[in-house]
């Protein structure tokens, strides 16, 4: 817990005393993250034991996004956590969230069809999952430059109030 807050701490110290956030090192990690995850759960899910992995996935990306909201707000407060929380993990996942939560579902849908060997063209479902990942891909993209564009913006023009 100490390592948490005084992370947390030097997180918002650091940016209140910063002019300038280096936009490119963070989008160059915010992408590997983002297009990390969704070949992942693409990949995944075009296997057979991929549709009990995609829930682990997903499990683990939900449990990390409200674990780290989570421990923003016990260590600044409600007032402070609140806004810090909103301006810098709201609106990337406002985006990148609900193309992960479609990129999942096409992925167990594509698992069911395999498993049960229904009679449907299995080119046309990879196609399909192939399709949705690269709609997911651009989505991901979009929510890294939101990340990186507006919610830092966001954070260093609400810096005073933290």
């Amino acid at each position: 817990m100490q390592e948490i807050c005084s992370y947390v701490n030097s997180l918002k110290n650091n940016i209140k005393v910063s002019e300038q956030i280096n936009r490119t090192v963070i989008l160059k990690q915010s992408l590997k993250q983002n297009i990390g995850s969704v070949l992942m759960i693409w990949l995944l899910g075009c296997t057979l034991l991929g549709s009990f992995l995609i829930y682990g996935v997903v499990v683990y990306k939900g449990f990390s996004l409200g674990y780290t909201a989570s421990a923003i707000l016990a260590t600044l407060g409600t007032k402070s956590g609140t806004i810090f929380v909103i301006s810098s993990l709201l609106l990337q996942n406002l985006v990148f969230l609900p193309a992960i939560f479609m990129l999942s579902a096409s992925g167990i849908k594509l698992y069911r069809n395999l498993r049960q060997n229904k009679y449907v063209n299995m080119k046309f479902e990879f196609i399909r999952h192939l399709l949705v990942m690269l709609a997911t891909l651009v989505v991901s993209i979009v929510a890294s430059f939101i990340e990186i564009y507006f919610s830092t913006n966001f954070l260093l023009f609400f810096k005073d109030f933290l």
